[in-house]
Parts: structure tokens; sequence; C-alpha cells
């Protein structure tokens, strides 16, 4: 985990943009091999049949309800240009659902929902996830922006909130069995809401040691509440489910954090127009628009113009936005909290001639979180 934000920024510092892709090459072809190597082959009795109708209306609303909230922050919430999209998306979205109510086989198996653990521990899940991609979007811009790092650098002021996963991660096994995920996940979630709030009083000229307690302690939060939660949705579930289960679960965790992404930036570049545009009055039409257009932007315009008047005021937006950013993020993380008062312990469905697993054999397997 800790190699991807430095070996991405490195990257980005030496070659195009479009180089740190190439970081899960290697990835992909170890674990082709692994699995050529590694697992036994098996076939379904059917052959399965590609749900051509369901895959489309999910990837068309997928992708316009994402366009819409990118568009949004650009145009405003209440533009045709945000509107339309989401509207289309939602719908598309609504109508995907029911395409998978069909008997025939389907993208997705609905009736995992009908379990309790497993639908609560997707939406924690899933809610960690928001704020983990918010936090990896938002901060790289205030470390560029503010603190003048470049990408490298970025990459390792990152690094504090990998350890707080790590020590997350860690510190909560051990308690798994005597109190149950829901009281560790929400006190990952109330760890978490506490670090972005602290995190909302971080200003222009503030120290880089407080940003790194604030980002270690909420990655400590992450890594306490996400492979708990993980795991309680899939503990639910009886062993010939599991791999269905896994597979949702990992599909809805990545589409919350892409949907999390559009909100949150939305949030920030709509914020920080409102706030830059108080300084840019003054400017030409073409360099107030480079300005707005992103922080990032604004500090080149600022130095090109030789003015530490703009250059704070492009600053002081962006740390505006950002705090209101870490607030929206802070408001996930409480509805976090009360979600995990529904998680209950509950005994695992067993296979067919299987006996039911024991309470102690529960949640226990996470002891390590993927990097996202």
């Amino acid at each position: 985990i800790p190699l991807g934000p430095i070996l991405g920024g490195w990257l980005l510092d030496h070659f195009w943009w479009g180089s740190v892709f190439l970081i899960n090459l290697p990835v992909v072809v170890l674990a082709l091999l692994a699995v050529l190597w590694l697992v036994p082959e098996s076939r379904a009795e059917q052959k399965p049949r590609i749900d051509v109708p369901g895959l489309l209306a999910c990837a068309i609303g997928l992708a316009a309800v994402t366009y819409g909230l990118i568009k949004a922050g650009d145009s405003g919430w209440g533009s045709a240009q945000a509107l339309l999209p989401l509207a289309g998306g939602l719908a598309s979205l609504a109508g995907f659902i029911q395409l998978q109510r069909r008997p025939e086989q389907t993208l997705i198996d609905l009736e995992l929902f009908r379990t309790r653990g497993f639908t609560w521990g997707t939406i924690l899940a899933t809610i960690v996830s928001f704020a983990l991609f918010g936090l990896m979007f938002t901060l790289p811009q205030f470390y560029q922006a503010v603190e003048g790092a470049n990408a490298l650098g970025t990459g390792l002021r990152l690094l504090p909130l990998i350890a707080g996963l790590i020590l997350g991660v860690r510190a909560g096994q051990p308690f798994l069995p005597k109190v149950g995920p829901g009281p560790l996940i929400g006190s990952g979630f109330a760890l978490l809401a506490v670090a972005l709030v602290i995190g909302t009083t971080t200003g222009v000229h503030t120290g880089y040691g407080f940003v790194a307690f604030w980002l270690a302690l909420g990655g400590t939060g992450v890594g306490l509440a996400m492979p708990i939660a993980m795991n309680a949705a899939l503990d639910q579930l009886s062993p010939e489910r599991a791999g269905v289960g896994s597979g949702l679960l990992m599909t809805i965790r990545q589409v919350g954090g892409t949907i999390a992404v559009a909100i949150l930036g939305t949030v920030l570049n709509s914020s920080y127009r409102t706030e830059v545009g108080k300084a840019t009055a003054a400017l030409p039409t073409e360099v107030a628009g480079a300005v707005a257009r992103s922080a990032g932007g604004g500090v080149a315009v600022a130095q090109k113009l030789h003015s530490p008047a703009l250059l704070e005021s492009v600053r002081s937006a962006l740390v505006h936005a950002t705090g209101l950013t870490l607030w929206v993020s802070a408001g996930f993380a409480v509805a976090g909290v009360l979600a995990a008062t529904q998680l209950r312990r509950s005994p695992v469905p067993a296979a067919a001639g299987q006996a039911p697993e024991s309470d102690g054999d529960l949640l226990h397997a996470a002891d390590s979180i993927d990097a996202d």
C-alpha cells in the first residue's frame, strides 16, 4: 500500500500522466500467472449467459449519474447540463433494478440483500470507501496548491494515512470476538468523523505535522471499520454464495468510491470557484477563468503575474473548499456510526450438510485491506 502513492508520484514527476496506470500491469501479470498455477479448474453445469440488457442499463446509468454530478460543479446544480444526465442516469439505474428482478439469469443476485448482515455490511463498507476516496481526491490538491509539493512529495505526505490504515486494521482484530463487528465499526467511523472535523480547522499556514496527525487519525478509523464491515457482510452468506457476494460487495464499493469523487469533487470545485471569484473580479475575463478552473491553474497564474495577494487568495479559497468537503465527509462518517448500530451478530448460514459456524468463528478473517 505505501508504494502506491509514492511510485505514482514519481511516475508523474518523470513521465506523462497516463504512466500511473502502468503500475497495474505487473500486478495483473502476476495475478494471471497465480490464477493459472494455483486456482483449480472448475466448470459450471450450465453455460452462463451475459445479461446484456442489465449490463447496458447499469453502465449507462452510472456513467450518466457521474457525468451529471461533475457537470453540477461546473454549471450549477439547477442547470440542464447537470439535471438531465442525473435524471436519465437514475431512470436507467431504476430500470436496471427492475431487470434484475427477472427469474432468468441476471447480472446480480438481489436475493443477497435479503440477508440483513450482508446488506448493512455492504452499506457500511461503501460509506468507508466514500470517505477514503474523498480524502485521496482532496488532499493531493491541497498539498500541491497550498504546500507547494510536487507529485512525489504529495505521495510521501499521504504516508500517515496509509500508516493509520495499517494500524486500524491490526488494532481491531483482537477485540472482534469479544464485542462483535458493530461496536468496532462504529468506533472506526467515530474516529474518522473526529479526524475530519479536526481537519476542517487546517489553514493556509498550518504546519504539515498537524495535517499528518489528523490524517493518521482518520486512516486509523478507516482501517478499523473497512475490513470488519466487509467481513461482516460476507460472513453472513453460505459458502456457495460467498463468491458472488464478494464480487457484488467489491463492485458496490468501487461504484461508491467513484460517486464519492464526483460528489466531493463537485463540492470542492463549486466552493473554490465561489471563494476565488471574490478575488478575481478585477482581473481580465480570460485570466479570471484560468484561476477559477482549478487551484493549480490559479497558483500558476499568480506566480506568472508575481502577485502574492492573488496567490494567497487562491490558497485561501482552496483551504475553504477543502474544509467544506471535509465537513461533508464527516457527515457521512456520522451516518456510518448510526448505520453500525444496525449490524448485529447472527449465525452464519451453513451450506447443505454442514453445521452452522459458532460465534467464535465469525468475523476474524480480515487482516489486511486492499489498496484502492
